[in-house]
């Protein structure tokens, strides 16, 4: 029953660690929302450092109890961990201030509802092993367990550093290299998350009777009130509502997304890093786009006209639209980001730091889409595939003590 538990619970925290350190950014706006609904704004300066730290002490509590490692530490750790998350997962279930709990970024989507009876669900085997905490010998000398410990801890923390300062290494957001965005809408559309039902309250002789719009009762009947009931369906879209506006206030998402050529989006999420040094690699890929007749614009969360003149003070010139704080952030990590899309389709993704070149952007506009999506997914799934599998099978070495000898006792 231990070693089940161990497993389970270290399975666990590594994999909740671990997408949550792929996105800094994203945990951090998780962070943000909580920090309002509990009445602490005041604490939001520290949404990333809470993110970051967050990711890596549940990453490394899940490597230490897969190893066995310092048992009284992850011992306590799970549990407290465990507990306090139960506790709180069941406020957020019947009051719902905040509707997206985070506990596993953006890989996995749960309700609060679903998140807490997950936790109740692995808090005995957490309660199990604190119990056990001081029943089994040490797996290795403390000499040997805390530079394991402080190892995974830098490798953890350096993914996060990474992913903020990059792009995510992994992206499990809806506007993910590959992904249709249109197609996404419009199964969201045809399948919503949410069902709005409009209730007429009507009274007659002091008895009151809730109808639906298309079931009124005859004139008998006096109108009192209406209200709208909402109902989960249990379904979760990665994208759900897309939108973005032109200077007027004018939709142009269907249109935008529309476009047959490809397009260079330059993403805005604020006036942060808008600076010639950032700007300045984008002429080159602008010019070429113009020369072309390819389309570029940028939207913003921004008014429209301040992203335009913020833009051309460094000699940028381009159309603007706009879209709410949380598309753009959602759409790209980066402030600003670079976008390429063609027809409703995500074909690269780049961080202001990571800029292609012209030579780059050359290829990349010219190949065919399919060819540019399918090369780099396979690339990117291979590197993070050999990066868990390396995790993971060093982990295993040294828990079978390859490296590490048993004490003895």
């Amino acid at each position: 029953m231990r070693k089940i538990s161990r497993i389970l619970l270290g399975l666990l925290f590594v994999f909740s660690g671990f997408v949550k350190a792929v996105d800094p950014v994203g945990s951090s706006l998780i962070f943000k929302e909580y920090f309002h609904a509990f009445g602490i704004g005041f604490l939001e300066p520290f949404s990333l450092i809470c993110g970051i730290t967050l990711s890596a002490v549940e990453f490394t509590l899940g490597v230490l109890v897969l190893l066995d490692f310092r048992k009284r530490i992850a011992a306590w750790g799970v549990f407290l961990f465990m507990s306090f998350f139960t506790i709180l997962t069941l406020f957020l279930a019947i009051f719902d201030p905040v509707q997206d709990c985070g506990c596993f970024g953006d890989a996995v989507k749960l309700t609060n509802w679903q998140t807490f009876f997950k936790n109740l669900f692995f808090w005995p085997f957490a309660l199990f092993l604190f119990l056990q905490r001081n029943r089994t010998a040490p797996v290795a000398r403390g000499a040997a367990e805390w530079p394991v410990f402080i190892f995974f801890a830098l490798v953890i923390t350096s993914v996060s550093v990474y992913s903020y300062r990059h792009l995510p290494l992994i992206d499990f957001r809806g506007y993910k290299i590959g992904n249709n965005i249109a197609a996404l809408l419009e199964e969201a559309r045809l399948n919503p998350e949410f069902i709005f039902t409009t209730e007429l309250i009507y009274n007659r002789e002091g008895e009151e009777k809730v109808f639906l719009p298309d079931s009124l009762p005859d004139s008998t009947w006096a109108f009192v009130d209406s209200r709208t009931r909402t109902t989960a369906t249990g379904v979760r879209h990665k994208i759900s509502d897309f939108s973005v506006r032109d200077k007027s206030g004018h939709s142009v998402t269907d249109s935008i997304l529309a476009v047959k050529a490809t397009a260079l989006v330059l993403l805005v999420a604020s006036e942060e890093n808008l600076q010639a040094k950032v700007l300045a690699p984008l002429e080159l890929l602008i010019a070429e786009n113009r020369e072309k007749g390819l389309p570029y614009y940028a939207i913003s969360a921004l008014p429209a006209v301040v992203t335009q003149e913020l833009l051309m003070e460094y000699g940028i010139v381009m159309p603007v639209y706009m879209a709410d704080l949380k598309t753009v952030l959602t759409m790209i990590r980066s402030t600003p980001g670079l976008m390429v899309i063609k027809e409703g389709v995500v074909l690269a993704k780049y961080g202001f730091r990571d800029y292609p070149d012209p030579e780059t952007w050359s290829k990349l506009v010219n190949e065919d889409p399919e060819l540019v999506v399918a090369s780099t997914s396979i690339r990117n799934r291979l590197r993070m595939q050999l990066f868990i599998a390396g995790l993971l099978l060093f982990i295993f070495l040294l828990r079978k003590g390859f490296w590490f000898a048993r004490s003895r006792f």
